[in-house]
């Protein structure tokens, strides 16, 4: 998958966003958990994709 520079940046923010949300309820993304983060940011992976490996990370089924 390719992704232009502004989707990258736009991806990039939303990590940052999901990230600083988890920080302010005490908690921190596990380095899985941030490293499929990244993969999203980069344009590795897509949303859908980042939903279920993080789901399939956290042992949750399928919905």
């Amino acid at each position: 998958m390719t992704i232009n520079d502004d989707e990258r940046t736009r991806r990039t923010a939303d990590v940052a966003r999901v990230r600083h949300s988890t920080e302010l309820e005490g908690g921190r993304s596990s380095d899985a958990a941030r490293a499929l983060q990244d993969a999203y940011a980069r344009g590795e992976i897509d949303g859908d994709e980042l939903v279920r490996r993080t789901r399939a990370l956290h042992g949750l089924t399928d919905r």
